[in-house]
């Protein structure tokens, strides 16, 4: 005799599943895949994975012409066997011509991908293949202006875009918004910039709330936040070290929950990263050093280039390394106090890339909840 499960309890099981599990699970059938795919359920998954936000981490980058990467590290039983890379192929290719398209920057929100291109924005989730398609206005650089994705809820994403008017080039400060939803834009007014993006841009989306390193005229860093629901900037902490410009920076999120800021002293090499809750007041904890005299500089001095790193499930610190002849990008694992490995990502000539952190999820965008199941078909390699 079949044991029919309350449907609460079918939701609060299915909520501590795994995402990877979760997408193979909707061919199950209709009923599953309509339950998979519900708000409600989504943000407790998001909830309950939340300290293990890391699992399956990649980095997006840019390949030769219009190839998008998705790359990870391949987990070994044994930590000093030489990691192997995961790679998937995220190019967009535009409906209408069959061609790829030219992205300039990603940014990432919880499983969603904003990729900026000329005249034209795609929010899209990958692993469900949902694209929505927003047009905006050609006033915009590809090097000055930042742009983020965030939400007021998790059915009510936003884009950010932004100018600061000491980062650009003799061209006025700018504010915009962006309902996903409707794909309306909005200018923000009166915000006054006393303060410039610092260069390499460090942009990230925490809990639907964009963060970003700030430079004040004097030179000290900050990490700056943007609030949806005030529609202005707000500052949230000085870093808790010394600018110096030499020195490669980065910004991202720790468990899910937390911000992290690394900074790599350009002279000896030493890599300290530093945590802070994202809500409470208290001060910035440093949460590792590496102190490894071989280690290389992870990105070269006054570039325009990035950096991205994350802990593994064995809390090991992966970091994404630029070459110091911009000939490609590689992925370094450090192993202990004294060891690290090293694996080739890109061998291309870098110009202008983009890198993202990303980790897939089942959030839905805007204007696909209530898409029609009946006719998906039920294939398991879909969810491959």
């Amino acid at each position: 005799m079949a044991l029919k499960l309350p449907y609460d309890l079918k939701e609060e099981i299915l909520a501590r599943v795994p995402w990877k599990y979760l997408a193979t699970l909707r061919c199950v059938c209709k009923l599953w895949n309509s339950l998979i795919l519900e708000e409600r359920l989504n943000k407790k998954n998001l909830s309950f994975h939340m300290h293990s936000y890391s699992g399956e981490h990649r980095f997006i980058l840019k390949d030769t012409g219009p190839t998008i990467s998705a790359v990870g590290i391949e987990e070994q039983k044994n930590v000093v066997d030489p990691p192997s890379l995961i790679v998937q192929d995220f190019t967009l290719i535009k409906a209408r011509t069959c061609n790829p398209v030219r992205v300039y920057k990603t940014v990432h929100c919880d499983g969603l991908l904003l990729c900026v291109m000329d005249n034209q924005l795609v929010v899209r989730n990958p692993l469900l293949k949902e694209t929505t398609w927003i047009k905006c206005g050609s006033d915009f650089h590809q090097r000055d202006d930042a742009y983020s994705l965030g939400y007021l809820s998790h059915c009510d994403y936003r884009i950010l875009r932004f100018r600061c008017a000491s980062n650009s080039r003799n061209r006025p400060s700018r504010v915009e918004i962006c309902e996903v939803a409707s794909k309306t834009w909005k200018v923000i007014d009166n915000i006054s910039f006393n303060w410039f993006l610092s260069v390499p841009l460090s942009i990230l989306s925490l809990r639907g709330t964009p963060y970003c390193i700030g430079l004040r005229e004097d030179h000290t860093a900050f990490v700056q936040s943007y609030d949806f629901y005030k529609e202005r900037f707000q500052p949230i902490d000085d870093l808790p070290f010394s600018y110096d410009e030499m020195n490669p920076i980065a910004l991202e999120i720790y468990k899910g929950d937390r911000l992290s800021v690394l900074e790599q002293c350009h002279k000896t090499r030493k890599i300290c990263i530093w945590v802070k809750h994202w809500l409470m007041l208290t001060s910035w904890t440093k949460l590792v050093v590496v102190d490894i005299p071989e280690f290389p500089l992870i990105y070269p001095r006054l570039t325009l280039l990035s950096t991205n790193y994350y802990f593994d499930k064995n809390n090991r610190l992966v970091i994404t390394c630029n070459d110091t002849d911009m000939k490609g990008l590689s992925i370094i694992r450090v192993i202990n106090d004294r060891e690290f490995q090293v694996i080739k990502a890109n061998e291309c000539e870098i110009y202008f890339p983009f890198l993202c952190s990303y980790v897939p999820s089942l959030v839905r965008l805007p204007g696909f909840w209530k898409q029609d199941t009946s006719r998906i078909r039920w294939r398991k390699r879909r969810f491959n």
